[in-house]
């Protein structure tokens, strides 16, 4: 009935004594559920009735992770209002509310967040950044916006990538550019030296090559 948005049955089935925090097998639940889908009524009448708004699944995702990944900009506005933590982390790879905004491009979403104290420059267990994300997967005003509120294009993933290795890898030339003239180090190598011309290269990715060599990249450095 969450999940659908019943919002009738759902007041229904709480009167007659159905768990609001009950979970599933993989640690699901009725605000989880209901946030996931933008319910905004749903979500509401589920708080006033005592539903955990903190509540993690067995991997800690969060009803405002989803609301966030989703792009349900009044569900996250709500929940935030009612108390839910904007910097949670999965427990199993770190994700944030932030970074799954970041990586499906939700520019409200994420201004949102930042504006109620979303740490824009924390990592992943991996290190991955909401920047990161959203350079991964093209979001070139999303980027933009992380930058303009302070998310440092200097912090490293892992394995010694940088957003502009990610960008360059990923064939988002726009991006690339975006990182440029904000000052990302060209030649910089991972951790196995690599640069992002060459995973720009490696992926045929030939106007970000152009892209890279026209501002400097070094066309000789050796891996």
């Amino acid at each position: 009935a969450t999940y659908s948005g019943h919002e009738r049955v759902v007041e229904l089935l709480i009167r007659h004594g159905a768990e609001i925090n009950l979970q599933s097998s993989i640690g699901n639940n009725a605000l989880m559920l209901a946030a996931q889908e933008g319910h905004e009524r749903v979500v509401d009448l589920l708080l006033q009735r005592g539903a955990e708004i903190n509540l993690q699944r067995s991997e800690g995702g969060t009803a405002l992770m989803y609301a966030a990944r989703s792009g349900h900009e009044r569900v996250v506005e709500l929940l935030i209002r009612r108390g839910a933590e904007v910097n949670l982390q999965c427990s199993d790879v770190g994700n944030t509310a932030l970074m799954n905004a970041a990586g499906n491009g939700h520019e409200r979403v994420i201004d949102l967040l930042i504006r109620h104290g979303a740490d824009v420059n924390l990592q992943r267990t991996d290190g991955g950044t909401a920047l990161m994300f959203a350079a991964c997967y093209g979001h070139e005003r999303v980027v933009h916006l992380l930058i303009r509120h302070g998310a440092e294009i200097s912090l490293l993933n892992i394995d010694g990538s940088s957003v502009l290795m990610i960008a360059a890898r990923s064939g988002h030339e726009r991006v690339v550019e975006l990182l440029l003239q904000r000052g990302a180090e060209i030649n910089l190598q991972s951790s196995i030296s690599n640069t992002a011309l060459m995973l720009a290269a490696q992926e045929g990715n030939a106007r970000v090559v152009d892209l890279l060599i026209r501002h400097g990249a070094e066309v000789n450095l050796q891996s």
